[in-house]
């Protein structure tokens, strides 16, 4: 029973691991979202990737991804397949102080 019970979480444990969403996979929901945002098909997934900074980290059993473009900036999360938007800021430019 316990050899049982040992295989089926170790089969789970892989399969977590092998669902961890991939970097294509994270572009693919930029993509998505950037569409659903500002309704045109000005950028797609390759397009995205040179314009904007990335980051993409795997964590075993999850993955996160962070994109940056001009001032604006989005982060994401996966578990078994599914994306899950964290959160977006737009980075205040700072206008230079004239002292007259």
């Amino acid at each position: 029973m316990m050899r049982k019970l040992f295989l089926f979480f170790i089969s789970l444990l892989i399969l977590a691991v092998l669902l961890v969403p991939s970097q294509s996979d994270y572009f693919q929901r930029l993509e998505n979202d950037y569409r659903n945002t500002h309704h045109a098909n000005l950028l797609n997934k390759e397009l995205l990737r040179k314009v904007g900074e990335f980051e993409y980290r795997n964590r075993l059993l999850f993955s996160q991804f962070d994109y940056s473009f001009g001032n604006i900036s989005v982060s994401y999360y996966g578990f078994l397949d599914i994306i899950f938007f964290k959160s977006s800021t737009i980075k205040e430019q700072e206008s230079p102080e004239i002292t007259v």
